[in-house]
């Protein structure tokens, strides 16, 4: 079986040869950590490195002043993507137009479910076609702790919506926040709740009660993650080769920037405040074969700058893997995602 992620061997984690990279293909439960087969291991060197995309959100008032000006600056710090639920009066083909004028790769949109109900679903599919776009992450939602039914409604929504999906090539994942780590359901988080492969039918009446099915991707947000009392790496290691994008977003409470004599000291990732240990994440998202870290300060809407040092930090962290073959397991390494 050839495989797509980094696995152990003693203290450290080692690149394995790709050949097969279907996210939705891989057999249930298949664990991150396998045993170490030498003859498929391959130098990090030539091992595929993620893309750098960002999120429209994180300069999201620059963007209502001039969306395609602020798309070519953010191309220009080294951006290769963009990820977007905003769309500044654009139609899919305005969209496809400012992203292709940009120099930009538009990686995925940003929906909230109701996107994704019939009849809506035929349009919004539409939309992906005539855009160019091909993957659809789910922005946002909240349901209660006190009934696992409003979660339920979301599973049955994303699963239609995946399966019909899939028939025209457009790829659906969802896409946390804190809360998801933060609310249990059944005794564990909403996040492992919602991809259960154990989804019981404690609910049942009429039909069953399923989890998220395998056509259902993921889009982690680490930064979210964090702020909720995860553990992004141990989430990849629970849910392997299910986020082909992730969230770059600092791990900083309330997103409110802290000055200092009037001027402040910078909200990116990496900053003083950011709470998330992205040495450790990004090793163990470049080892699951995720293929775009969408960047999203949130901070200063109206600024450039964190983009500009959040693409410096990661390409600082990415860089530094080149060298090292195989990195030092963390001996705080979970083992399994809260």
């Amino acid at each position: 079986m050839e495989i797509d992620f980094i696995v152990r061997r003693g203290d450290s984690i080692c690149p394995v040869e790709v050949k097969s990279g279907a996210y939705a293909t891989l057999p249930r439960g298949f664990a991150l950590a396998v045993a170490f087969t030498a003859a498929a291991v391959m130098a990090f060197s030539s091992y595929a490195a993620p893309k750098i995309a960002f999120q429209v959100y994180a300069v999201r008032d620059l963007c209502e002043k001039d969306f395609v000006g602020t798309l070519k600056a953010a191309k220009a710090m080294g951006y290769e993507g963009v990820e977007t639920g905003r769309f500044y009066g654009l139609d899919a083909k305005g969209l496809k137009s400012a992203c292709d004028d940009a120099g930009l790769e538009l990686v995925a949109l940003q929906l909230y479910p109701h996107n994704l109900t019939e009849p809506q679903l035929g349009e919004t599919i539409r939309f992906c076609k005539e855009c160019g776009c091909r993957r659809i992450n789910v922005a946002w939602y909240k349901g209660s702790e006190e009934n696992p039914n409003d979660w339920q409604l979301l599973v049955n929504v994303l699963n239609h919506a995946a399966e019909v999906c899939a028939k025209d090539g457009i790829a659906v994942a969802y896409h946390n926040h804190d809360h998801e780590f933060r609310m249990k359901l059944g005794g564990r988080t909403v996040w492992n709740w919602l991809y259960a492969e154990d989804g019981g039918d404690a609910m049942r009446q009429v039909t069953g009660t399923p989890r998220f099915s395998r056509r259902v991707l993921q889009e982690l947000d680490c930064g979210n993650c964090v702020l909720g009392g995860g553990d992004p790496v141990a989430c990849l290691a629970a849910h392997p080769h299910r986020n082909p994008t992730v969230h770059i977003m600092p791990a900083i409470a309330n997103a409110k920037c802290k000055t200092e004599n009037g001027k402040c000291n910078g909200c990116g990732v990496g900053s003083e405040r950011d709470m998330a240990d992205w040495k450790r994440i990004v090793p163990a998202l470049v080892a699951d074969g995720v293929e775009w870290l969408v960047v999203k300060p949130t901070a200063h809407p109206d600024s450039l700058a964190d983009l500009a040092t959040s693409i410096a930090y990661v390409k600082e962290v990415l860089a530094a893997m080149t060298a090292t073959p195989c990195l030092p397991l963390s001996t705080k390494t979970p083992q399994g995602c809260p």
